[in-house]
């Protein structure tokens, strides 16, 4: 049941925008003056992707409300992604009991039912509404959902249970970075190029350990940031003559690349005729 919760809210919506490259050169274009900038591309790809989590949460709300009244309560989550033998186990979890039947499940399930109880909580209670159920589905776009995202940092990354993020248990053991590049990572020196994954995520004060602002930022605006960086690459691919705008004809004629973008999965370009 843990894999059908990690595939609940991961699986790709339906097309989030068909059009034709005008048409969609058009749409980048917000100030009309037939060309595209860096930071209307940037503000596009990042505009297509938080619409394509939003569209994803959507059509999950729509699945979970089995009785069809714009709502998805905590029972009817938990029948879905826990399975309907396991429900009474998570109302009685939600109400802060802990059943005979919770110590019984694996770690992995009583870790994913305990950190839905806590997303649900924050992002609306026991009966929620579409865009709670946003929230409580991508916390990242919601800035109230910030410490839970946080929480959630420290209960997968502090292995030891300190109380702390270490270098090591997070650049270590999940980027599997060497002891000399924490060390110029810690200096600032450290090239992220090949780990977009780490963008925004900085040790500031070079002690060896990720402060809550520190893991904070980086929760909240990696994504952003990953998006920002792809959209200058392809700009720059866009610009062919190296004016700094992007012509139609320039547009048209590098869409695929569009296509190759992490947001052509869910981005048809049509051809024109």
């Amino acid at each position: 049941m843990f894999l059908l919760y990690l595939t609940l809210t991961t699986t790709l919506p339906t097309l989030l925008l068909s059009s034709s490259a005008r048409q969609i050169f058009r749409e980048i274009d917000v100030n009309d003056d037939n060309t595209i900038s860096q930071s209307e591309l940037g503000a596009w790809f990042n505009y297509q992707d938080v619409e394509y989590l939003k569209k994803n949460a959507r059509e999950h709300f729509t699945m979970f409300d089995k009785n069809h009244d714009n709502a998805v309560t905590w029972e009817e989550y938990a029948n879905i992604a826990f399975g309907s033998n396991h429900v009474d186990t998570c109302k009685e979890v939600y109400d802060n009991k802990t059943p005979p039947e919770f110590s019984k499940l694996g770690k992995q399930v009583q870790d994913a039912i305990m950190t839905a109880v806590r997303r649900w909580r924050a992002a609306g209670g026991f009966s929620m509404s579409q865009e709670e159920f946003t929230g409580f589905t991508y916390p990242e776009l919601f800035q109230h959902m910030r410490n839970i995202v946080v929480a959630e940092a420290y209960q997968t990354y502090d292995t030891n249970r300190d109380g702390k993020v270490s270098a090591e248990e997070l650049l270590v053991k999940k980027f599997k970075l060497t002891s000399r590049q924490v060390e110029e990572f810690s200096k600032g020196k450290f090239d992220i190029k090949e780990e977009p994954n780490m963008l925004g995520l900085k040790d500031r004060n070079g002690n060896g350990i990720f402060e809550k602002k520190e893991l904070s930022y980086w929760l909240m605006e990696n994504r952003r940031l990953m998006r920002k960086k792809e959209s200058e690459g392809l700009f720059k691919d866009m610009d062919s003559d190296g004016n700094t705008r992007v012509s139609l004809p320039e547009f048209r004629s590098n869409s695929n690349k569009i296509r190759w973008s992490s947001i052509g999965r869910f981005i048809d370009i049509k051809e024109e005729l």
